[in-house]
């Protein structure tokens, strides 16, 4: 990082601070050259996240050491991907969720033709397990994904969506596992295709279906987790200028960081 970008900050200052002489400021462009200055600039970012506010310090259970806790040390990048795969996997939800009736639900009758190796056809009227197969496979490849996503996301707030999101699945385990679907001890989900085409339609469209299901519970936590993110990859991206190694030069100020430290 270029420190000496902020130079015009810092004399410009001259004609409006009484306070401040001319000695004063070249002690300043002394500490720019021998680094004290980029030292503190160091330090003074390590305490606040980009929007001003200060970092939260928490406890590392396994080190009992104090870390700071931030929701900018993430990138733009590695958020935007979580806000991607939360919003796919909110529309996967609400496909299932959603109430239709007639041939536009996936849970009632409708007439399939059946396309024979000889090329011969077939109608016949019956419930689309084909379809419905896609959907929740769709589904279910969208939620790992996106758990896949936050990696090692560490702001505050995705996570807290995050937790509210897999306690609707754990809340509803037994469930899942009634329809076909595991839980694994990670968290991840998997279709146990054979067994899901062995249930009766009307028990899967009781525990898919409606706003209050629970993939209705997950399509409203996967949306609110994809507004977390998106939110705080706008944070990240105005913390960083184009090229994204410094920071914005109207963003500092001379006096108030070191006043800030000490």
């Amino acid at each position: 990082m270029s420190f000496f970008n902020y130079s015009s900050t810092l004399f410009s200052g001259m004609s409006k601070s009484s306070g401040s002489s001319f000695s004063g400021l070249l002690g300043e462009y002394n500490q720019i050259k021998n680094g004290t200055y980029g030292k503190l600039l160091k330090a003074y970012y390590k305490k606040y996240n980009a929007d001003g506010s200060a970092k939260k310090e928490t406890t590392d259970k396994i080190t009992n050491k104090v870390k700071p806790s931030s929701d900018t040390v993430d990138t733009a990048k590695e958020l935007n991907t979580v806000k991607d795969s939360a919003t796919t996997l909110q529309k996967a939800a609400m496909k299932l969720a959603e109430v239709k009736t007639g041939s536009a639900s996936l849970y009632e009758k409708k007439t399939i033709v059946d396309t024979k190796e000889d090329g011969t056809t077939s109608t016949r009227t019956d419930y689309d397990y084909d379809t419905l197969v896609k959907s929740v496979q769709s589904f279910v490849s969208a939620y790992n994904e996106t758990l896949e996503s936050l990696g090692t996301i560490e702001s505050s707030s995705v996570q807290q969506k995050t937790q509210w999101m897999t306690q609707v699945t754990n809340q509803n385990k037994e469930a899942f596992g009634e329809v076909g679907i595991s839980v694994d001890k990670d968290g991840r989900l998997a279709l146990d295709e054979k067994a899901f085409r062995e249930k009766d339609m009307t028990k899967l469209q009781d525990f898919f279906e409606g706003t209050n299901s629970a993939l209705g519970q997950l399509a409203r936590q996967a949306s609110n987790l994809a507004g977390a993110a998106e939110l705080q990859a706008t944070k990240a991206a105005s913390a960083y200028t184009s090229t994204g190694s410094n920071y914005a030069a109207d963003s500092m100020n001379s006096g108030t960081i070191f006043d800030s430290l000490f």
